[in-house]
């Protein structure tokens, strides 16, 4: 599993990822590997790609199949000028391919069973958050490509129009949510139970909306389109490594370890750049 945050301001945007990934070999053998890549440049575009999720496509990693979609072009979006929409739809393309090709027959043997048939908890899932500039603009955007479900032209999705700035977290990222919002997905399951059991009713729509006043009232504000870059910087470097070493406190099943790698483009026209 992985963690991984983007931060939209507006002279920029910051991707942070952990750098740890599971391998599975043979049968309930894994290998944990606390030093991977899963933030990326897109060539000479003013793109980065942070990966959460599988670690690589049969024995590929994902970073060799990224390699390969910077050499071959398949759509020409990488040769011209062009918006990063089209990029975007050229890479579910690219990716969706060897997923549909590889990992849907292994599945459908292994569940012994149609994919479109197996439970979504059971389908090997990649996402790819690709971030930064189209040609020619000076206002960052943030797309993401979640495969098997973007399987037709589309549909990817937009996370950050042009223009807009903010805070979004992705796969293992319970800390952070906890840390922002004041509560989780299972604190507000037990509370809605707690409720249910003691009303002998659920909540009706202006008693919901008492409570959802209470929530974000209490969330933790940040101004992110005035925050400087180096700020934005450090802020997703403190909550990625908020989810690595939460993790390496807590004992849950879940694999988020390695180190916090950030990358950030800017307005000034240069590269994705990967931090050191």
């Amino acid at each position: 599993m992985s963690v991984a945050v983007t931060l939209t301001i507006s002279d920029g945007l910051i991707m942070g990822v952990d750098s740890a990934v599971t391998i599975s070999f043979g049968v309930g053998k894994t290998n944990i590997y606390e030093d991977a890549e899963k933030l990326f440049q897109l060539g000479e575009k003013r793109i980065g790609i942070a990966t959460v999720g599988m670690a690589g496509i049969g024995e590929r990693s994902i970073g060799s199949f990224i390699r390969e979609f910077e050499s071959k072009d398949p759509d020409g979006a990488m040769a011209r000028s062009c918006p990063l929409d089209e990029v975007v739809e050229s890479l579910r393309r690219f990716f969706y391919e060897p997923y549909a090709t590889i990992i849907i027959p292994a599945v459908e043997q292994l569940q012994g069973m149609p994919f479109d048939q197996v439970p979504p908890a059971n389908r090997p899932a990649l996402g790819l958050l690709v971030g930064g500039y189209s040609d020619g603009e000076f206002l960052p955007e943030l797309w993401q490509i979640a495969i098997p479900e973007a399987k037709v032209v589309g549909s990817a999705q937009q996370l950050q129009k042009r223009g807009t700035v903010g805070l979004t977290w992705h796969a293992v990222s319970r800390p952070i949510h906890r840390y922002i919002k004041g509560f989780d997905a299972p604190l507000l399951a037990e509370l809605d139970a707690l409720l249910l059991r003691l009303l002998k009713r659920p909540l009706t729509p202006g008693e919901l909306k008492e409570f959802q006043d209470i929530f974000a009232r209490n969330e933790y504000q940040f101004v992110y389109g005035s925050m400087p870059v180096n700020c934005g910087v450090r802020f997703v470097r403190s909550l990625v490594n908020l989810v690595i070493e939460h993790y390496r406190m807590v004992a849950e099943d879940s694999v988020v370890g390695g180190e916090a790698r950030i990358g950030v483009v800017t307005y000034k026209g240069d590269k994705f750049q990967i931090l050191k």
